[in-house]
């Protein structure tokens, strides 16, 4: 099926997912192409193949999806939810255009909306992965896992992936994925791969909770801490209500923009963040956006900073 989408005044599809989804590190499972995305979207016990196409930033979304039984509807929701077409980023833009640090960081980031996981399942074990590692790396071991789990599936010429599921993930086992270079975190993946499939913790019924549920639930599993849940309240839940200030990343960009080159604490962070009223967790995404897209020149992030769990 053929569908359309209209986009916010100047949204950028590409920019957008290439915040996070590094163009050279690839499928993880995303693949991207100079004017789209695809990759194959799930829905419940339901699968589609979808790309989506934008001849420029602003410009309509040309979508084209392949499923047995899913409504035209439920893919524009779906596509909807993932590139964050609903999400209000106008009072970030305005915090930032008011701060002489970042106000010419602000238009090369009007376009830019937040990009989440297919599902929380999926959210959580990227941020698990994401844990003391950088984001290139993460991004590498991710795509090692979808090429080893998963098959492509084809649509219009393009090769196109899902993510593993929990139970493929389960049937790989630990020596599998320590042989993907898992490590540590081959035990917490496996965990939460089990109690997905049992069915003893609802992973996806956790959309839309508050932010302490969600923590007391996935923090109960070990391996998951503080940094990983606020990781997934944005890349899954999509709440900006919080974030990971205690992430290095964005401790060495505001140093970086705001004390010479000296590392903000975490409390510095969050303080910062107040500065900026509501606004304050969109700022830092938006300002991380623009570190990984190479719109902050010198004062990027550094290579070196670790994940914490």
């Amino acid at each position: 099926m053929k569908l359309t989408l209209r986009v916010p005044a100047g949204y950028d599809l590409v920019s957008s997912i290439h915040s996070w989804i590094y163009s050279d590190v690839q499928p993880v499972p995303e693949v991207t192409w100079k004017q789209g995305v695809g990759r194959v979207f799930t829905f419940d016990n339901e699968s589609a193949r979808v790309i989506v196409d934008q001849l420029q930033p602003g410009a309509t979304l040309k979508v084209l999806a392949e499923s047995v039984s899913l409504s035209r509807e439920q893919i524009r929701n779906k596509i909807r939810w993932v590139l964050g077409l609903k999400v209000d980023v106008s009072d970030a833009l305005t915090a930032m255009q008011d701060d002489p640090i970042i106000s010419d960081i602000a238009p090369s980031v009007v376009g830019i909306r937040p990009y989440v996981a297919n599902s929380l399942f999926e959210g959580l074990v990227k941020s698990i992965i994401q844990q003391q590692v950088s984001y290139r790396a993460a991004n590498v071991l991710t795509k090692r896992l979808v090429l080893e789990l998963t098959r492509a599936h084809e649509l219009d010429g393009r090769k196109l992936y899902p993510f593993p599921t929990s139970s493929q993930l389960l049937n790989s086992g630990e020596e599998g994925l320590r042989a993907l270079g898992l490590g540590y975190k081959t035990g917490c993946i496996l965990k939460i791969a089990s109690l997905a499939v049992s069915g003893e913790v609802d992973i996806e019924g956790l959309l839309g909770c508050p932010y302490e549920e969600v923590m007391d639930t996935l923090t109960s599993i070990r391996g998951v801490g503080e940094w990983t849940v606020q990781t997934l309240m944005i890349a899954g839940l999509g709440d900006f209500t919080v974030f990971p200030y205690g992430d290095l990343g964005i401790q060495n960009l505001l140093g970086n923009l705001y004390q010479h080159g000296t590392r903000m604490t975490k409390n510095e962070v969050i303080k910062k963040a107040h500065s900026w009223g509501d606004a304050g967790p969109m700022v830092l995404y938006l300002l991380m956006c623009a570190d990984v897209l190479g719109l902050v020149g010198t004062s990027g992030r550094l290579k070196t900073h670790k994940r914490p769990p």
